[in-house]
């Protein structure tokens, strides 16, 4: 394809030279002459212009006249300077005229190197041109197609809406010819759920939003309360950043009739949760695998005197009211939660949780929450309170029949204590456990040492407000002797109790370095038991081993539990000192839960703290546990300290946690996407990304 050349004020001879010189360094070159501005002119309105070379001086005015014709008419097009000397005077003068270069005719590898750069650049910017072009008109195609979509389109700028298809204003109940344009979106979104929608812009805006849906609870523009499940994209409005808000429309039409029938058959018809008999085979099934990580609970709920409520809001109301609190306890539910309705008043939940502590935390925060709710039935209102009863399943032995008798057991146990308070079940206590355990695992914690039957998992920790690639927190599982996988939660209290637990820390560390220097990983957190904490020979042994494998030591973090730190603040404030001299890092982790929180930043050296999971339980519905977790972040970044939010179980959590300043989070809500298992019985380490549903099968079939 020809390059239209144009030389203005250039001899035949010249002309012809410059055509040479540039089909000679391979361009199809076609030089023309313009002796006239008007020739410059009609050249440049008759055909476009890839080049243009004016022959000259650089105050010359036949360069002033080529340049402000080519801005009104081809902007893009480049403009050289072809003069008789060069040097860096007469190059700048040049392009402080317009042009984009200077160059001499004695200079042929010059001119064909400056002429090749400025073709490129010319059909860059026009391919570009044309691009952009494409562009406006697919964005018009598309707005036009959304002003027509079913689907409801809101597009957010800076929390403002700044365009919303008809299907929006309808979605919320405005006239077809309402604008909502410039209003903010948080108007139209329920106060109890404002901090996770924004907490989820700002992450959508940050991409780091990877859930499809968000559920939060909108407000009409009478006034009432709707649920809402949004997508949100990442999306350009006027070649601005912004966020696309879609919520498609719901089609039962669409349901198979089999699937209907099914869903009458299992769910109990008032408050959309199983009925007895299809909640006790979903829990039976789920029971049939061991969990993942984490404890499970069955919690027992209960209305209390719910006759005064019958009196309250009459005979017909009392459905109204058991719909309304399903709908509250729904609103507390987690991805792996399995909600019944077990018979009259009566709901039951399977609940899978980090620690039982994570559990009895859901279960206060639940009851506060009904207990500070109106239950309204057309003019008339009530209030309730609920007694609930929590057993906890044992994973090894568990069968429905055992566990629902506790926990409802437990449940008559809060009702005779007054009601609105939650019990735990007698086989859920503390004691018995001790007694049976200390027997039982001492001797196969002692053969697992021995026989190098323990295993690293590493749970990958994900980024907020702050960057970081390839973190895990590392996690130590124990394969009994058949290779089944073994939760620390079931054998480290006894390890702890009986003075094991150096032991295997000693372990976790080792396997740890040596799983650092093989993978290209940035940080790994491993924890410390008291005798560790405690152990005034443990740098020096860790700088030795670190030394042998010329690792790094600041990809390693240790971490200590805060209730460790407060009971041995001396200590912890010792061994921080040592740590981080030697080159790691050092945190606290389940922090926030003692009253020396605060005391604890102040006086020991801390790279991060890792806030309690406790405290993430129904973090989008509890104002208060946000302020504290806030407190808690805005502390530690005072200090430099960088923070953690443990047992993250959902995207609502995470946009909370955005808005609050948290830098990481770890959790169920992270692990779901991989969990990396640690084979180290073999003498080079090897790593596998599996799903989290597959960890515990992955270890029984990777024995010592």
């Amino acid at each position: 394809m020809a390059v239209p050349i144009l030389a203005v004020g250039a001899s035949q001879d010249d002309a012809a030279a410059v055509e040479r010189a540039l089909r000679d360094a391979g361009h199809a070159a076609h030089c023309s002459r313009a002796e006239t501005p008007a020739a410059v002119e009609t050249a440049f309105k008759q055909s476009p212009v890839s080049l243009v070379l004016v022959f000259g001086e650089s105050n010359c005015s036949e360069l002033a006249h080529t340049v402000k014709t080519r801005d009104g008419l081809r902007p893009h097009t480049p403009i050289l300077l072809i003069t008789d000397t060069i040097d860096e005077d007469i190059i700048a003068a040049a392009m402080t005229s317009g042009a984009r270069d200077a160059i001499c005719l004695d200079n042929i590898p010059r001119l064909q190197a400056v002429a090749g750069r400025e073709l490129r650049a010319c059909r860059t910017e026009n391919a570009l041109e044309q691009v952009m072009g494409t562009a406006q008109q697919y964005k018009h195609e598309l707005n036009s197609l959304k002003q027509v979509t079913v689907d409801a389109i809101a597009d957010i700028q800076e929390g403002i809406i700044v365009n919303a298809n008809p299907a929006w204003i309808e979605l919320f109940g405005f006239e077809a010819d309402h604008d909502l344009t410039g209003e903010m979106i948080m108007d139209l979104c329920a106060e109890s759920d404002r901090a996770t929608l924004k907490g989820a812009l700002v992450a959508c805006q940050k991409d780091k939003w990877k859930e499809p849906i968000l559920n939060i609870k909108s407000l009409h523009q009478d006034g009432t309360e709707f649920p809402l499940s949004i997508n949100l994209d990442k999306a350009e409005f006027e070649s601005e950043p912004a966020v696309r808000m879609l919520v498609s429309p719901e089609d039962s039409h669409d349901e198979l009739p089999e699937r209907v029938i099914e869903q009458t058959i299992q769910r109990d018809q008032a408050t959309g949760f199983y009925n007895r008999s299809h909640f006790l085979n979903c829990v039976e099934n789920r029971l049939q695998k061991a969990p993942s990580g984490g404890v499970r609970a069955i919690a027992y709920i209960r209305p209390d005197r719910f006759a005064k409520a019958l009196d309250d809001i009459g005979l017909m109301g009392t459905e109204t009211v058991l719909t309304q609190l399903a709908q509250l306890l729904r609103e507390y539910t987690q991805p792996n939660d399995i909600y019944g309705r077990f018979g009259g008043t009566i709901f039951t939940i399977l609940l899978e949780r980090g620690t039982m502590a994570d559990v009895e935390a859901w279960a206060e925060q639940l009851l506060a929450a009904i207990s500070d709710t109106v239950f309204e039935h057309n003019e008339h209102s009530t209030a309730i309170t609920c007694a609930m009863g929590l057993c906890e399943v044992d994973s090894s032995n568990a069968r429905v029949e055992d566990i629902l008798p506790d926990a409802e057991k437990a449940c008559a146990n809060a009702r005779h204590q007054g009601g609105n308070c939650v019990a735990l079940s007698e086989s859920s206590g503390a004691a018995k456990k001790i007694r049976q355990d200390d027997d039982i695992w001492i001797p196969r914690i002692r053969g697992a040492l021995m026989e190098n039957r323990l295993r690293l998992e590493h749970q990958p920790i994900g980024s907020l407000n702050e960057d970081i690639e390839e973190a895990y927190d590392t996690l130590v599982r124990m394969l009994d002797e058949e290779g089944n996988s073994i939760l620390p939660s079931e054998f480290m209290p006894v390890a702890v109790r009986t003075g094991l637990s150096k032991n295997i820390d000693r372990w976790v560390i080792g396997a740890s370095i040596s799983f650092c220097a093989s993978n290209n990983v940035q940080l790994v957190f491993v924890r410390l038991s008291a005798d560790s904490l405690k152990d005034e020979t443990l740098v020096e042994w860790l700088i030795t081993q670190t030394n042998s494998s010329s690792l790094n030591p600041n990809r390693i973090c240790f971490e200590v539990a805060e209730s460790l730190a407060v009971k041995h603040m001396r200590q912890a404030q010792k061994l921080g000192e040592a740590l981080r001299a030697s080159g790691f890092r050092f945190a606290i982790e389940h922090f926030g839960i003692a009253e020396d929180a605060h005391r604890i930043i102040k006086l020991v050296p801390l790279d991060f703290i890792k806030i309690d999971g406790s405290l993430m339980q129904g973090l989008h519905k509890n104002p208060g546990a946000q302020t504290e977790v806030k407190e808690l972040a805005r502390a530690a970044n005072d200090k430099g300290i960088m923070t953690v939010a443990e047992r993250v179980q959902d995207a609502n959590t995470m946009a909370i946690l955005w808005q609050l300043g948290i830098n990481y989070i770890q959790g169920n809500y992270v692990q779901s996407q991989e969990i990396i298992i640690e084979d180290t019985s073999q003498s080079v380490i090897t790593t596998q990304v599996i799903d989290e549903e597959s960890a515990t099968e992955a270890l029984a079939k990777n024995p010592a």
